[in-house]
């Protein structure tokens, strides 16, 4: 169903990012499908890569050497120019729908390396890309996550293990720790 949307979205859709993503993403889910069927013992590992290969990592990485974006992308930038220049990622008094930034303040993080390195030359506008730094929080988020949770989808299912200064009771049973959980066998390719 993906790969279907995702192969029909750039037929039906005006902005060239958006038909770029929908390209990519539906040659991505259709090889994702086929690798979920096959019967080989990492089909289920490949099948994940090639969807988020697909969908994410291609489009993203085109989008951004070619500065091609979403209007999104402009706002965060210019929220960005906003907050450095008035303390404020708002103006006062938009006048048309492009000069509003529906975001949150916070979000203006994310615009600032644009407004600090400006438009001059390649490498100042692929690190100063707000998709970047909203690519980069976003895996330090999922960084800390799993250091914080532990590793491997088993222990994404099961709780982290408790510390109790209390006696176990008659009715409470000794937990295992999450670490020592393996993942089943369709998350691994041994």
């Amino acid at each position: 169903m993906a790969a279907v949307w995702a192969t029909v979205f750039p037929l039906i859709a005006a902005p060239e990012p958006h038909r770029l993503w929908g390209m990519s993403a539906g040659l991505g889910y259709l090889c994702a499908a086929v690798a979920a069927r096959s019967s080989h013992r990492c089909g289920r590992a490949v099948s994940v890569w090639f969807a988020v290969t697909g969908a994410v990592v291609v489009p993203f990485a085109l989008l951004v050497l070619t500065g091609a974006a979403q209007s999104e992308v402009g706002v965060v930038e210019r929220s960005g120019l906003l907050t450095l220049r008035q303390f404020t990622p708002y103006l006062a008094e938009p006048r048309t729908v492009v000069e509003v930034t529906p975001y949150l303040p916070g979000m203006a993080v994310f615009g600032v390396p644009r407004a600090l390195l400006g438009d001059g030359g390649p490498l100042p506008r692929l690190l100063g890309d707000a998709r970047l730094w909203c690519a980069t929080a976003f895996l330090g988020c999922l960084w800390a996550a799993r250091r914080r949770r532990g590793t491997g989808p088993a222990a994404l299912r099961s709780p982290p293990e408790t510390r109790s200064t209390d006696t176990p009771s008659a009715h409470s049973s000794p937990r295992r720790s999450w670490r020592s959980r393996s993942a089943p066998a369709e998350w691994t390719c041994r």
